[in-house]
């Protein structure tokens, strides 16, 4: 079949228009079908309805007989109706089974029967209406056990089981452990709320300012916690090394373990991303991420290195940089740890004084002891002491030789 570019746009036309009308037309059917208000339908009920109940229903389902526990006789106005709307459901499927009125009982006409089918269906329509979007009752539920723990895990930050000694949850007709008429509470269970909420306070631990969530509930739990997080913190850049062992009263162990920066690393980094820091491709934060280092102490490592001041605990070190690869880290970490030696002590911890205390490596006097070679008897033997500067010039340089002499032992000084 073929049709021409004409019959192809009447075509056209007549769908835009079908398509077109049909909401009109979907409108129009609606509101033929709107469902009437409550006023006309207590007229309605009041002239037709009522009739009809008193002859062919009241006399089983009034209140006197209320045969199946059904009693229609209160529903004397459509306001009384619409407080039992679930038993006119149950009307209108007996009705269209034809299970009301009995067949024993007398029958209403199909007329009659219809127009009370009619009425109901138009109730239930207009209720509908009017409770769209309504949930009904809601019932005032308390929390599953399993909400309960949550809710408590979540506000607090920390894994309690609060409800450990609850009973366990009921189920409902559904099978949901969470339907709110299935979430009795009784006063047993109310008790062991009470005590739930006096555990969950133990757990709190108050502070100057405020309070936070620990896990236990004892003074020294919470003490070692806290240490163990400042640990923890520290932990992520320091290296466990550089213990000492010492001897307590016959208890010997290793103090002033852990704490330390790992230097060599640190160099380490330096030299493997020297270029890229100096040119500004990468910058100090780029590598201490990368490479897992504190970014504050590695910029400052990067300009203490880079220091014009001139130095004479620097300038060695510094140029052994400027000079290394990354395999050369190791070396100069080793002369960088001797130079802490001579300037810095670590003492222990908790003894009313610093962790590390400064040194002062010059000294007043020094006394220096040297051991002659074997000579040849009466031979003359002649001793020089020479002293000179450091590098830094003699500007300024005393020197003072006091008490030179000769030790031998099992004879006396010789000056």
């Amino acid at each position: 079949m073929r049709f021409s570019s004409s019959g192809v746009s009447r075509l056209l036309s007549f769908v835009w228009i079908c398509l077109a009308a049909t909401p009109l037309f979907a409108q129009a059917t609606a509101a033929s079908q709107a469902p009437p208000s409550f006023a006309a339908l207590e007229t309605e009920y009041q002239r037709d309805i009522l009739p009809l109940a008193k002859n062919f229903c009241l006399g089983c389902h009034s209140t006197a007989q209320q045969e199946g526990e059904l009693d229609l006789e209160r529903f004397a106005t459509v306001a009384e109706i619409r407080k039992g709307t679930s038993v006119w459901l149950k009307v209108a499927e007996m009705l269209d089974n034809g299970e009301m009125p009995p067949k024993e009982a007398k029958q209403p006409s199909l007329e009659q029967r219809r127009e009370l089918r009619r009425f109901v269906q138009r109730f239930l329509d207009a209720e509908a209406l009017a409770s769209a979007g309504d949930p009904g009752p809601v019932v005032l539920r308390r929390l599953s056990n399993a909400e309960y723990t949550y809710t408590i895990r979540d506000l607090t930050g920390v894994p309690l089981s609060p409800a450990r000694e609850f009973p366990v949850d009921s189920a409902a007709g559904e099978g949901f452990t969470n339907t709110g008429n299935a979430l009795v509470m009784s006063p047993a269970l109310l008790t062991k709320y009470f005590d739930a909420a006096k555990g969950i306070a133990g757990h709190a631990v108050l502070l100057p300012r405020g309070f936070h969530w620990s896990e236990y509930t004892t003074r020294s739990d919470w003490t070692n916690d806290a240490l163990a997080r400042i640990r923890a913190l520290y932990a992520r850049y320091t290296a466990n090394q550089g213990a000492s062992q010492v001897n307590l009263q016959g208890i010997v162990f290793n103090t002033n373990d852990g704490g330390r920066l790992p230097v060599e690393h640190y160099l380490a980094a330096t030299l493997t991303e020297r270029e890229a820091l100096e040119s500004g491709r990468k910058s100090i934060a780029d590598v201490a991420r990368d490479s897992q280092l504190n970014a504050k102490y590695l910029g400052l490592l990067w300009n203490v290195l880079h220091d014009q001041t001139p130095s004479l605990l620097l300038a060695k070190i510094q140029e052994q940089w400027r000079n290394a690869r990354p395999a050369d880290a190791a070396g100069i970490a080793v002369e960088i740890s001797r130079w802490q030696a001579a300037l810095v002590k670590f003492q222990s911890v908790g003894h009313m004084k610093s962790w590390m205390a400064p040194v002062d490596p010059l000294v007043p006097q020094q006394e220096l002891k040297f051991k002659f070679p074997a000579i040849e008897a009466a031979s003359d033997v002649t001793v020089f002491l020479t002293a000179s500067d450091v590098g830094d010039g003699a500007d300024r340089d005393f020197v003072l030789w006091d008490k030179p002499r000769l030790v031998a032992p099992g004879r006396p000084d010789l000056l």
